[in-house]
């Protein structure tokens, strides 16, 4: 029993360590209120961020953010890094959702080559 925990334990552990997490600003350059996201967030209406992002930093992983909830409408891919103003897409976002690098890298390549 107590091998059987400490497995539950350790892949949690390395489940967490592996999640990327995306922090969302309410102003360009990362000024206002903000919110950090571990997961995904189908309607940023639940955390009270429906159409307020001004600019994003992506600390881990690769994200899709969509003007719309449920992840519809315009989307754009996020990798790694500080976007300081999200010029077409400001007071946009929606839903958020972070993109397993190899599940969804061929989705990217279809969606780039239509």
């Amino acid at each position: 029993m107590q091998k059987m925990l400490t497995a539950a334990v350790l892949s949690t552990a390395a489940t967490a360590v592996w999640a990327g997490d995306i922090t969302l600003y309410t102003r360009e350059h990362f000024g206002g209120p903000a919110i950090t996201l571990h997961e995904a967030a189908p309607d940023l209406d639940q955390q009270g961020f429906n159409d307020k992002t001004s600019s994003v930093i992506v600390h881990q992983g690769r994200w899709e953010v969509c003007a719309e909830k449920h992840y519809k409408g315009k989307c754009l891919i996020l990798k790694e890094g500080e976007y300081a103003e999200l010029k077409g897409f400001n007071d946009m976002m929606s839903s958020v959702r972070e993109l397993d690098a190899g599940r969804d890298a061929a989705r990217d390549t279809k969606r780039e080559h239509k």
